[in-house]
């Protein structure tokens, strides 16, 4: 194989690894919430939590310091500042994407009887960049104040600021009831945290709405990023072998 080509496979193969790294990994979810205002309380008794769960909390908003205080609180929309956070490695297929795989054509037909996703992913890495954040939410143990944990399904980079030390105030959440993948009893017990209820930030009708927005724009950044690199290494990788004609 001559030098030229050799250098453009492992062009694209390297970019290709990167783009997907960040097309699994990133979510542009933040720039189409920029321009949202602070939710107070006012607004949720006005128009119900439902619309607010994932909303930035404003400064009324009750905040969860505790184990006990999120199991018995009667509040239907809260918020808490977590002092640490654990990465537990397990995940639950997103509520607002489609559950199964299909098969295609090359033209794009389904054809076939589809394939159910896993409702449960348990990585052993459990902070590990290869982790399918596109269709799969992280379970996380949270740190409260008085240093007891609760588990929580929030977004990643609430996750990451956690984790780097900073203050956050979560967004605004609500108690759910919902199964857990068997695998995360055992860290449950270890740090006491109640398997009955999750801290749940997400908005699923918010999701389901903006989620062909969310894969266009990641989408989009993915491919330029894959064609800058590809074409830059191949450029470099050019000048460094001497290839004139790729």
């Amino acid at each position: 194989m001559k030098r030229g080509k050799i250098i453009l496979w492992v062009s694209v193969i390297i970019a290709l690894a990167i783009a997907a790294l960040i097309y699994f990994n990133w979510n542009p979810e933040h720039l189409l919430r920029m321009n949202e205002k602070t939710v107070f309380l006012a607004d949720i008794e006005q128009n119900g939590r439902e619309a607010y769960i994932g909303s930035l909390a404003g400064a009324d908003i009750p905040r969860i310091n505790g184990k006990e205080e999120f199991q018995t609180t009667p509040e239907p929309a809260f918020t808490a500042e977590p002092v640490d956070v654990v990465y537990t490695g397990a995940y639950e297929l997103k509520s607002w994407v489609d559950p199964y795989i299909y098969r295609r054509t090359r033209k794009g037909r389904k054809y076939g009887a589809p394939k159910r996703k896993a409702q449960f992913l348990q990585y052993k890495n459990p902070d590990g960049i290869f982790q399918n954040h596109t269709d799969y939410l992280p379970f996380y143990l949270l740190k409260l104040p008085d240093e007891t944990y609760i588990l929580a399904q929030i977004p990643k980079s609430y996750a990451k600021d956690i984790q780097n030390g900073k203050s956050v105030t979560l967004p605004i959440g609500k108690k759910v009831m919902k199964g857990i993948p068997k695998s995360l009893h055992q860290l449950c017990d270890q740090y006491d945290a109640d398997t009955g209820c999750v801290y749940y930030a997400f908005c699923d009708e918010w999701q389901e709405k903006h989620q062909t927005a969310v894969f266009v724009i990641r989408a989009g950044v993915v491919s330029v990023v894959f064609f800058g690199i590809a074409i830059s290494l191949i450029l470099i990788g050019n000048k460094v072998f001497g290839v004139k004609d790729a």
